[in-house]
């Protein structure tokens, strides 16, 4: 075909208008390498694999002027053709030989929007035309190339990349490449590629990106960007899909870590080649997201040959723009799938809207009280709650807080017609706070019921009414004292009593600490005055001497423990002996700073004989008049350590409260059997056991969309307890159970 009938050439479009020329702007401008085929999406071919060439009329060669060599080009021609207005034709860069001139093109979608491309034409329409008029057909072309369009669909930003080899021509440059639907890229082979490639080192990357989608329906979910791991055959992004909301979600089947993508510097799209099973069918949880949740994954791709840029892509979400250096990952950014500027969110409903006002509203709270604004703090209250709210500022400020946090919590659901009222009513609200000296991983939170009003076109809360627990500068006036391992928070009224507490606590610090554990650095511990005020923090009576509490928290993979404190019954206690015994004051505080020290490693399925258990054990509890009275009032047959796992508490299944504690005792036993027999490092294994069990059993056992872990977890017990007893020991519950009724009845009166 000579130039005349080339530029004769008809097509089948609809319309037919000018194109043009611009510059490549693209990451090969400083390495080159040999051409190959670069894989696409599926099937996807190796990019070490030669490309499959399809043969076409060969032309005679001569010698050229240019030296053998790669030469840098990137150009790229735009087309104003309906069909093709998206889609641009890239020349990176030509291989000069002896007898072929080899270009590397690339079809690219420039547009954020993914299709297929059905046209008339394909790259065997592509010529090379040289100064003196001469025109080259293709000789042979990669196979993905026998269409415009890769295949499947065009993703965004994604290229058709390929080698078209043409005889070396005959005419000096410039040369053109020419395409019937693109404006022809001038040429000249004047800009040689540097002889090594860069190379890009392996290693395993931190990332810290979030992505966001567009969609309404993925709105609440963040697409996290983890790490990413390079080796010399695959490149390991590690993601998580992250639920925003306070309150449970999902999505129903849709989207799964196979529809991942990366594109290489070329724009080439490469396929996974691995996905973990957590994203195989779908990136949500098989039972939804709780709130907060990251479910997260692995997606490994084959390596691109260019790593120069890489850029991660998701359906429906913004894209992830990764460059490496010859020292590593150098730079990440949120872009859109083509590299520019990241899509725009989402436009916020109604109730999004009114819930981030309502926000406002709290942070603007929190930080006058932190700040000591009096003002600006009674401003966010209706007028007739402002009187208490400033006794209620006045106590704060005598706290240690380092910090105060107030936000919408979880269970919080906004109604549109309530909203178009200008009155929301009962919304739970968070009141989270950290106390100077305390460990950082201990917040403590509250959860207030609050109606907030508009008045004037602003929010204010009009009526509240805290849950129980309240924080404990709401019922009443505080004094704090500081010793060296305790931060005890009290009333005016406490008098002495604080003194020797303050003593108590420290003699049994390092009790528990002689005893082989390793308490907090400091503890947190609440003095109560009266029987009232205890029974109010704590909701326990009067037999209740002393208990230590704590929350369980979903955060991100892990479940934590916070709000770890303790509660004295100052009223009772001031009746308890002094004497040094299992039952007296220090024993008592020995007892709740034991469940303390191992609050990290408990969890609200940890069996309650073995929490208690240890509580007794490293207390100094179990005395051999206890365990005399256990054998000869008959209750070890009543006692049974396979009903005890899976009870909320102890005397769970005791109405008249007879044999609780005996329950206790027997618990206490049980662990000093295990320590004795099998040694203390064995049961520390074995206690820590219940905080590695995978999230996964954990979330089996909620309900769908839990707000939160409450304490029904028995059946989880029940599952977890023989197994670990299995692996640990290798016994049986029933075993352990024979093992320490035998031995208690085989001891000397």
């Amino acid at each position: 075909m000579n130039l005349k009938r080339f530029t004769s050439f008809v097509m089948v479009l609809l319309l037919l208008v000018t194109t043009a020329c611009t510059g490549l702007s693209s990451p090969d401008t400083q390495t080159a390498t040999p051409p190959v085929a670069a894989p696409q999406s599926s099937p996807l071919p190796s990019p070490a694999t030669l490309p499959t060439v399809i043969p076409t009329r060969a032309q005679p060669t001569v010698v050229p002027v240019a030296a053998e060599g790669v030469y840098l080009i990137n150009q790229r021609a735009t087309s104003t053709r309906s069909a093709f207005e998206e889609i641009n034709l890239v020349l990176y860069r030509a291989t000069l030989t002896g007898d072929r001139l080899i270009l590397r093109v690339g079809f690219h979608n420039v547009s954020d929007k993914s299709f297929y491309l059905t046209a008339a034409v394909d790259v065997s329409d592509l010529r090379l035309v040289d100064a003196a008029g001469n025109e080259y057909e293709p000789v042979t072309f990669s196979e993905n190339l026998k269409r415009i369009n890769p295949p499947g669909d065009f993703l965004p930003g994604q290229a058709n990349v390929g080698d078209v080899a043409f005889p070396v021509p005959t005419g000096s440059a410039p040369y053109e490449l020419r395409f019937p639907t693109h404006d022809p890229i001038a040429f000249q082979l004047d800009q040689p590629a540097p002889s090594a490639t860069q190379s890009i080192p392996d290693g395993a990357y931190p990332l810290a990106v979030e992505l966001y989608s567009g969609r309404s329906a993925l709105v609440p979910i963040r697409l996290r960007l983890d790490s990413i791991t390079v080796t010399q055959q695959e490149v390991i992004v590690r993601i998580a899909f992250v639920n925003t909301l306070r309150r449970g979600y999902d999505l129903g089947k849709g989207l799964k870590g196979s529809d991942a993508r990366l594109l290489d510097a070329e724009f080439a799209a490469y396929e996974p080649i691995r996905v973990s099973d957590t994203l195989a069918e779908n990136i949500a949880p098989p039972k939804g997201w709780l709130p907060g949740q990251a479910y997260v994954g692995e997606v490994t791709f084959p390596r691109p040959e260019r790593m120069e840029e890489v850029r991660f892509f998701f359906p429906e979400y913004a894209a992830a723009t990764l460059r490496f250096n010859a020292t590593g990952l150098a730079s990440a950014e949120v872009t859109s799938a083509t590299g520019g500027a990241p899509p725009p969110t989402a436009t916020p409903t109604a109730e999004q809207a009114a819930l981030r006002e309502l926000e406002n509203l709290l942070e603007q709270q929190a930080r006058a009280l932190v700040t000591g604004d009096l003002t600006a703090y009674l401003a966010t209250f209706a007028e007739g709650l402002r009187q208490e709210q400033q006794t209620i500022f006045e106590r704060s400020r005598k706290l240690p807080l380092s910090n105060y946090q107030m936000s919408v919590s979880p269970s919080a659901v906004l109604l549109l017609s309530d909203l178009e009222r200008g009155r929301v009513s009962n919304i739970a609200v968070s009141i989270r706070y950290r106390l100077r000296g305390a460990p950082e991983d201990n917040p403590f939170e509250h959860t207030v019921r609050a109606t907030f009003e508009r008045q004037n076109g602003e929010w204010i809360v009009s009526a509240y009414e805290p849950e129980k627990p309240p924080p404990f500068w709401w019922t009443g006036d505080v004094v704090v004292q500081e010793t060296p391992h305790f931060l005890i928070i009290t009333r005016p009224d406490a008098g002495d009593a604080l003194t020797k507490v303050a003593q108590e606590c420290e003699q049994a610090y390092r009790d528990i600490q002689a005893a082989g554990l390793e308490p907090d650095e400091r503890f947190v511990a609440y003095l109560t005055t009266t029987q009232e005020d205890f029974t109010a923090q704590t909701g326990m009576g009067s037999r209740t001497l002393g208990v230590a509490l704590s929350l369980y928290e979903l955060a991100g993979e892990e479940i934590q423990t916070l709000g770890r404190a303790f509660y004295i019954n100052g009223e009772a206690f001031k009746d308890q002996p002094d004497d040094g015994g299992p039952l007296g004051r220090l024993a008592t505080i020995r007892h709740e700073l034991v469940h303390l020290a191992l609050a990290r490693e408990s969890r609200p399925f940890t069996p309650i004989w073995l929490v208690e258990g240890a509580a007794m054990y490293y207390a100094g509890q179990l005395s051999p008049d206890f365990r005399r009275r256990l054998v000869a009032d008959g209750r070890l047959d009543t006692l049974s350590l396979e009903r005890l796992t899976g009870a909320e508490s102890l005397g769970a299944y005791d109405m008249l409260g007879q044999s609780v504690g005996y329950e206790y005792i027997f618990s206490g036993e049980t662990v000093r059997y295990l320590i004795d027999t099998y040694g203390t490092d064995s049961f520390r294994e074995f206690y820590r056991s219940f905080s590695r069990v995978p999230l996964e059993k954990v979330i089996e056992e909620m309900p769908l969309f839990s707000v939160g872990f409450g304490s029904r977890f028995g059946n989880l017990s029940r599952k977890v307890t023989p197994e670990t007893l299995a692996s640990v020991y290798g016994v049986t519950i029933a075993d352990l159970d024979a093992a320490v009724k035998q031995r208690l009845r085989e001891q000397k009166p």
